[in-house]
């Protein structure tokens, strides 16, 4: 097979990165603000005569296999997205940015009046104290998440904001996100905190945390960096994830210098190996499906799952950043791979589920967090156990979901089912690669593959349509599309109102190219308006 670097790369996917309207420019990402998977025309139409069949590589050129292996790449991105707890938690945030400001946005609409941007009401010196809570609270919750979200996905970004005003300390931006993420989750699925963590009983613990001056928990306390974020974490797993795929799908004649030819092996894509080689003591493998490459898998995949603060609650405050940053996870599992496990690095050799489960159980046990496993086991129960989980997974089942917090349910019933397949085959989601080909793809690998595509991806026309899901009524699927983007422009048009400078801008060309810009403002008024009962034309810019 003769690799062509102009079918294998994908775009940076961190949330950092900019707004695609198209593809023109990109072979494939996946964006996390816009739910959607996008390729290249040119990768569409190489893609046309695969018809959705992974089973059949034989019979593909080499240039599908090369879109095919882009295709995989950018669906392990929607897999992180939305089938990791680091992941869903991310996903989250954009929605929780809003529904959890809602009250305080309508009283501030009420009074100071529809004025934008909030940020820049601070400053106003003659607003009365209930205006000013209702400011603080919504740009206090607003900053805090976002600092959270630059915290995991690029902490050596995250470096440069430690000195602004908004910024508290890690530890409060961990607890806001998490705390904002369980009550959004709490609202469709545990009313009651029946089996939620109770976020409000964590604050007199951080508030304690803050009043002993503990590292990471008070303000303008000394903050560490990890050498690793969520981007090196997930571009280097889709990276592997696809050259895997590639190595398998030629029969085991690529190279390492056939890739890195390519420019697979630089930059962001590579450097999560790179550090794992150095911190486990390790030197690269000759063999690409050597044990020590699916240790470095499997590694990847303890790091974006977290456990503590969600599904599990939190039972030591002071090590809640260590249990949960991803980048930190990462290195204390290389550490205790290279100081006290080096022998596992020769342990997985068949990618089974009872190397997962052995492997995982020691490193997990080493570092004092639950394994992937754990928390699969657990949220697999939920629909069984808890009425309002069953209700929302017969809505994933049907794909005809309650409007009330529609982008919610969606993602978390996709989430929820996400864990319950993970929990049956841990290996498929850890090393899928290896399941793509011989006698390990079986109907049930097939099946789990097609069920957790991405929702949501465009078409050649650069347009965005949802994906006809086996078993699901394509009416229901249409009017769930349709819903789920009428809120993600309302949560872009909170956005700007929250932070943006100058007017409204209604930019959804991304979405769909088969309206005029005045149809897509009338649109994404119109969803504003039925929310918040305001023009969105009324508003007074500062």
């Amino acid at each position: 097979m003769e690799l062509k670097s102009s079918l294998l790369q994908d775009t940076n996917l961190s949330e950092c990165s900019s707004i695609f309207s198209n593809c023109l420019n990109s072979r494939g990402l996946y964006h996390p603000m816009q739910f959607v998977l996008r390729l290249r025309y040119d990768l569409h139409t190489a893609l046309e005569k695969v018809s959705g069949d992974i089973g059949n590589v034989g019979d593909f050129d080499s240039d599908t296999i090369q879109a095919m292996s882009t295709f995989f790449h950018e669906t392990i991105h929607w897999w992180q997205h939305i089938g990791s707890v680091s992941g869903i938690i991310l996903s989250m945030c954009y929605p929780a940015q809003i529904h959890i400001n809602h009250t305080h946005l309508r009283e501030l609409l009420k009074k100071p009046g529809p004025i934008k941007p909030i940020k820049k009401l601070l400053l106003n010196k003659n607003l009365s104290s209930e205006e000013m809570n209702s400011i603080n609270i919504v740009m206090n919750n607003f900053y805090d998440i976002d600092y959270f979200k630059d915290r995991v996905i690029r902490p050596k970004y995250f470096a440069k904001k430690v000195n602004e005003p908004m910024f508290e300390s890690v530890g409060h931006s961990f607890n806001i996100a998490y705390a904002c993420f369980i009550n959004m989750l709490s609202s469709c699925i545990d009313p009651d905190l029946e089996f939620l963590p109770n976020a409000k009983k964590w604050v007199a613990s951080f508030d304690e945390l803050n009043k002993n001056k503990v590292n990471g928990y008070y303000y303008k306390s000394p903050v560490g960096i990890p050498c690793v974020g969520l981007l090196e974490i997930y571009e280097g797993q889709a990276r592997f994830l696809q050259i895997l795929y590639l190595y398998f799908a030629s029969n085991k004649t690529l190279s390492w210098e056939d890739f890195d030819k390519q420019g697979m092996l630089s930059g962001v894509y590579y450097s999560a190996f790179s550090h794992f080689l150095n911190l486990t003591n390790s030197e690269r493998p000759q063999l690409i499906d050597s044990p020590l490459m699916s240790l470095f898998l499997l590694v990847l995949d303890i790091s974006m799952n977290p456990g503590t603060g969600f599904p599990f609650d939190i039972d030591d405050y002071p090590d809640f950043i260590e249990q949960v940053d991803p980048g930190i996870r990462f290195m204390k599992l290389c550490n205790a791979i290279a100081n006290k496990y080096p022998e596992i690095k020769s342990s997985i050799k068949d990618n089974s589920t009872s190397e997962y489960y052995y492997v995982s159980d020691i490193l997990c046990k080493e570092i004092n967090v639950p394994t992937p496993l754990e928390i699969a086991n657990i949220i697999s129960q939920w629909p069984e156990k808890h009425v309002h989980v069953s209700e929302i997974m017969d809505e994933t089942r049907t794909f005809a979901f309650s409007e009330e917090n529609l982008p919610v349910r969606l993602l978390l019933s996709r989430f929820i089912q996400y864990q319950i397949d993970k929990a049956a085959c841990p290996s498929f989601f850890c090393w899928p690669s290896m399941y793509m080909f011989g006698e390990k793809l079986n109907s049930k690998i097939y099946g789990m593959y097609i069920e957790h595509q991405a929702i949501f991806k465009d078409s050649s026309d650069g347009d965005i349509y949802p994906s006809i899901l086996p078993g699901r009524d394509k009416n229901n699927i249409q009017d769930t599309f349709g819903a789920f983007y009428q809120w993600v422009s309302l949560y872009e048009l909170c956005r700007q109102w929250i932070i943006e400078d100058d007017g409204f801008t209604y930019d959804f060309f991304w979405l769909t190219s088969k309206y005029s810009q005045e149809q897509l403002k009338e649109w994404a008024q119109s969803n504003f308006l039925k929310t918040f009962g305001v023009e969105l034309d009324i508003f007074k810019n500062i």
